[in-house]
């Protein structure tokens, strides 16, 4: 039924990050099978997707909890930039996978009872494969890139221990960069989350601190990346929170990130959107900053209902 097929049986009811710890998965292939040999993961054909695409589905229209047995499921929110970070790595992996849509303003039932099955909080990203579901945007991230290797791609983790650590130090950094960003945004009069006034030197020095780190890691490698020519997963972990930045900032405030360090923040963000997987999980920004106009916050998906293609209208 599908040609050459390399099967792999996981274990099950294990940790996420020690599923398919014996060997990883290359879409295409897998080592030691030749290329154009088609991986199937305990029955699931896994092979590279050659179109990005996204197949997304509303969790509002499901009844229950979707069988996960023969396929690899997202639950995510098209407008949370932790479970966008998931979506860019699935998609630049060219992970065959199905992103169901939560409106976390209402979330259905049997979301709410898959969390508590599995003992998760009951948000977005989640990540359900084989029966196992887990979260954690930044675990999940790691998870595909160590489990489902690209044959065309690099390695967005990276084999060498410098450069390893170099991608893991700019990760550990970003919740620090975005909590920067969100409080600049908050200012003296927004929650956080939130789209304030009355942005204090303060909070100005401190998110122009991180710019600088930001920005310092690029120049260091060359660019127009974190680690040079090449993407990395601390790309894709920064990209939701800098391209919400960009959106907002000049809106509502007088700065604009992209100007910063003589316009390099611009280039990265810039490089960035060249990439598929960007352009495809990107809200349109016309769109977007209408909806942060509207609600003043960042996190208004949390209490108001968007569909998914509501603001990505090219996904319809």
């Amino acid at each position: 039924m599908y040609g050459s097929v390399a099967v792999i049986n996981l274990p099950q009811r294990q940790p996420l990050a020690r599923l398919v710890t014996c060997r990883k998965f290359y879409l295409g292939r897998d080592c030691g099978t030749p290329r154009g040999t088609k991986l199937a993961v305990a029955g699931l054909p896994f092979q590279m997707k050659k179109k990005v695409e996204v197949d997304l589905i509303e969790g509002a229209e499901l009844q229950k909890r979707p069988d996960s047995k023969h396929k690899l499921i997202l639950y995510t929110h098209m407008l949370c930039p932790y479970a966008q970070r998931s979506l860019l790595t699935l998609v630049h992996q060219r992970v065959p996978f199905q992103a169901v849509q939560i409106d976390l303003s209402h979330k259905p039932k049997w979301f709410v009872q898959l969390c508590r099955d599995e003992g998760l909080p009951t948000t977005v990203p989640v990540i359900d494969f084989e029966g196992l579901a887990q979260t954690d945007s930044i675990a999940i991230c790691r998870w595909v890139c160590e489990t489902f290797a690209h044959p065309d791609h690099p390695d967005l983790i990276y084999n060498n221990a410098r450069d390893k650590q170099q991608v893991n130090k700019l990760i550990q950094n970003c919740s620090k960069f975005a909590s920067a960003g969100l409080d600049l945004l908050a200012g003296r009069t927004g929650r956080s989350w939130g789209i304030g006034t009355g942005q204090s030197t303060a909070q100005w020095e401190a998110f122009e601190q991180q710019l600088q780190r930001f920005q310092a890691s690029v120049d260091q490698s060359g660019g127009p990346f974190f680690m040079g020519s090449e993407l990395s997963l601390a790309d894709l972990i920064y990209m939701p929170f800098m391209e919400r930045f960009a959106t907002a900032m000049p809106a509502f405030t007088p700065y604009d990130p992209c100007d910063a360090c003589d316009g390099r923040i611009g280039e990265w963000l810039a490089a960035m959107r060249q990439l598929e997987c960007c352009s495809l999980a990107a809200p349109d920004q016309k769109l977007f900053l209408q909806a942060l106009k509207q609600e003043s916050s960042l996190d208004f998906f949390d209490f108001t209902t968007y569909k998914a293609h509501q603001l990505h209208p090219h996904l319809q």
